[in-house]
């Protein structure tokens, strides 16, 4: 290239790339923030590697360290010397598989026994593991993990578990611990036991590992209790051995915009409503959110279990469902002078059981929904525990009326 024409070419350079930079879009909003939320799950991950490499090295060696002794007496993951600082150095970025989660798993399964049935599978938001641990007394019982970044559950209420008896632990470090001894069938009081402890760690992981009684899920009609004990499964979930496994599951940084929802009513305004509107009596089990609240109502005759749904914008969707089709025992449907669709039944509760269910069902013709039922039990699982609930349906259709379950 010719002296002038280089001399040209530098000149015009820092003008182009100028020029170029101006005609870029913008960086999209919160790209700043995200890559340095990833920087420090990097160098929190690294720290992890450095200062508790066994886990990650026990996942990923599982099922030969358990058969050649490396594992500790315990059942604990066992340091194997230079495998962590390997690790950090090749690839700073977690990669864990199913299998990794499912060696982990037996791992910390208590000895004594036999371990069959190891499978372990990885989804992009997930992590799961399942086997089938037998006892040295020869009871089997069925075990099943699942890892991922979804809200926790919870206790849940009577009126959705009627039979479960679930107890809260909370810990210092902002983490739950659920444990929940339940059925595998709700309806009833007995049938093949199912217990499950659930642990959400401070930073959003979610740990929920089931177990089931005499076998599989729903391979067996027995009432025996699972082989280990709640306080175990609490053990397990709460091992740091799965820090690594939490640590590559994609973390939720706000990088895709959370849907749009409709307005609902606050939890505590659907509350303090549906309370007022109820005759005198006593009130419990109370469980509310926005748009729903469920509660058992007991006028010393008899529970009655009451619930609301509160839901905009449902016009379209529930055109045609306002009608009396389908299988009812009573069901009457009518249409008000201000266009409301009134629809009103007695069915046989969807979970069985001989509880009956009486609803009211109202849309509003700007798309308004109000959903109010009741049910002669404390649950729909639940037991009959009067004749008929305590409310009936012309009072069951002045409250879904009201006009103050609007957002």
């Amino acid at each position: 290239m010719p002296a002038d024409a280089h001399d040209a070419f530098e000149q015009r350079l820092p003008a182009a790339l100028d020029d170029a930079a101006q005609d870029l879009p913008p960086l999209p909003p919160g790209l700043l923030e995200r890559a340095a939320r990833r920087g420090r799950r990097r160098r929190m991950w690294r720290a992890a590697q450095v200062g508790g490499g066994a886990a990650l090295t026990v996942a990923a060696l599982g099922g030969a360290l358990v058969g050649t002794g490396v594992l500790g007496g315990t059942g604990t993951p066992a340091v194997v010397p230079g495998r962590a600082a390997t690790a950090a150095s090749a690839d700073p970025v977690p990669s864990v598989s199913g299998n990794d989660v499912a060696a982990t798993l037996r791992s910390l399964m208590p000895k004594g026994g036999t371990v069959s049935q190891v499978s372990g599978t990885r989804t992009p938001d997930a992590l799961s593991a399942k086997l089938v641990h037998t006892g040295a007394g020869g009871a089997s019982t069925a075990l099943d993990l699942t890892i991922s970044r979804q809200q926790a559950h919870g206790c849940l209420p009577v009126e959705v578990r009627p039979y479960d008896t679930c107890t809260t632990k909370r810990f210092p470090d902002g983490s739950v611990l659920y444990s929940t001894k339940s059925f595998t069938y709700p309806n009833s009081p007995d049938g093949q036991r199912r217990w499950y402890a659930e642990y959400l760690t401070g930073d959003g992981v979610q740990l929920f590992l089931e177990e089931f009684g005499g076998g599989g899920e729903k391979e067996s009609a027995s009432g025996v209790e699972p082989g280990l004990s709640l306080e175990r499964l609490g053990e397990i979930v709460r091992s740091p051995a799965w820090l690594p496994a939490g640590s590559s599951l994609p973390a939720r940084d706000g990088s895709e915009p959370a849907p749009t929802q409709p307005e609902m009513p606050p939890a505590d305004r659907m509350t303090s409503l549906l309370t007022a509107l109820l005759p005198k009596g006593h009130v419990s089990d109370v469980n509310s959110s926005p748009g729903t609240v469920q509660l058992v109502h007991d006028d010393g005759a008899g529970k009655t279990m009451v619930e609301v749904d509160v839901q905009p914008d449902r016009g379209k969707v529930l055109a045609r469902h306002m009608d009396c089709e389908g299988d009812h025992l009573v069901c009457d449907s009518v249409v008000l002078k201000d266009g409301t669709k009134v629809k009103m039944t007695r069915s046989h509760s969807e979970k069985g059981g001989k509880a009956v269910v009486w609803q009211v069902d109202t849309l509003r013709p700007d798309g308004l929904r109000v959903l109010v039922r009741e049910i002669n039990s404390y649950a729909e699982a639940g037991p009959v525990t009067r004749p008929r609930p305590v409310l009936g349906m012309e009072r069951l259709r002045v409250i879904a009326l009201d006009e103050r379950w609007r957002p």
